[in-house]
């Protein structure tokens, strides 16, 4: 299979090959490590409510004090297993005796070490909220990349352009866009190809679906007026983005994602309109790599690239700004 000689040597001069686009092990175990340390970011409130907790319940003589002080209620609830939303189903009462169980059936039988007996509880109930931010923020971080490499590729070329955050205010380029990536739900650009709108996670209703990634034609009026994804004339690219980096759900993700692609092109050419489409994923294992790449040679698919591969990611980001 040979990329060089065809169409789109123009977008994927980083994939020749199938295997160019194959996640290596290097790149998971790089993957799995920043999951890591984000898993550490989200927890570190916890760690650090538990260490006031301590220093909080330091003079007490034993389990029985935690009833009397009212300011640590709230961690010991924690500790006891409830959740802030069975709170709204018991009263203060039925909250007492939750406490009261937690002290007979594990803090006094941890003796004098029923401060840490405490922190344990309520540090293994509130790993499962973590867990739960992390599920969510898998797909997050994959999308923040993408942005900062496309607003990166707009910095080195002088780009300028508007950033939607999550209150729908268009906001002007600054000179200091640290951080903007985990806010931006929009970006307006005009760099000589015409006006266009890049937005995530948009319900596109020729779909009938929620798309991850959605270039427009339009300005930022357009976009506001919100009718934008109902014009399917306006709509230049449309693409799914799979963050997750664990080989073990490369195969599943992207038979999502391209049911989800496949799904677009039809609606779309059923409707007698043309809309290009690409994908973008973490976890590219053999099989799919092939599958992909079989796209791009027939063009049944425009573009694709390895979250994990930078040359990939900047490739695919200046063909997003040439669109």
């Amino acid at each position: 299979m040979d990329f060089v000689q065809g169409k789109q040597a123009r977008f994927n001069c980083f994939i020749t090959e199938p295997k160019d686009l194959v996640t290596t092990q290097e790149q998971t175990r790089a993957g799995f490590l920043r999951i890591a340390l984000e898993k550490n970011v989200i927890g570190d409130p916890y760690v650090k409510n538990a260490l006031a907790f301590k220093a909080m319940a330091a003079n007490t003589h034993g389990p029985d004090d935690f009833l009397k002080i009212s300011s640590v209620r709230p961690f010991l609830l924690t500790a006891a297993g409830l959740s802030e939303k069975s709170m709204q189903y018991l009263d203060r009462e039925d909250q007492t005796a939750a406490i009261r169980e937690l002290i007979e059936k594990f803090l006094k039988p941890a003796g004098e070490n029923y401060i840490d007996e405490v922190v344990y509880r309520y540090l293994l109930i509130k790993g499962d909220a973590v867990g739960g931010t992390m599920r969510n923020r898998i797909g997050v971080l994959g999308q923040e990349k993408l942005i900062r490499t496309i607003l990166s590729c707009m910095n080195v070329q002088g780009i300028v352009y508007d950033w939607m955050p999550k209150e729908n205010t268009w906001t002007h380029k600054s000179e200091n866009d640290f951080g903007i990536e985990k806010a931006i739900k929009a970006i307006y650009w005009n760099c000589g190809f015409g006006d266009r709108v890049l937005a995530f996670n948009l319900n596109i209703p020729i779909v009938k679906k929620n798309v991850d990634l959605c270039l427009f034609e339009g300005t930022t009026e357009n976009y506001n007026r919100g009718g934008i994804v109902k014009e399917a004339d306006r709509i230049l690219m449309l693409g799914e983005l799979k963050g997750g980096i664990d080989p073990a759900g490369a195969d599943e993700h992207w038979k999502t994602a391209n049911t989800a692609l496949g799904r677009i092109r039809t609606s779309f050419a059923n409707k007698g309109y043309a809309v290009q489409t690409s994908f973008v994923g973490a976890a590219i294992a053999n099989a799919m790599a092939s599958e992909i790449c079989e796209q791009l040679q027939t063009g049944a698919m425009t573009n694709a690239a390895n979250l994990t591969n930078n040359n990939q990611l900047v490739e695919y980001c200046n063909w997003l700004l040439r669109i």
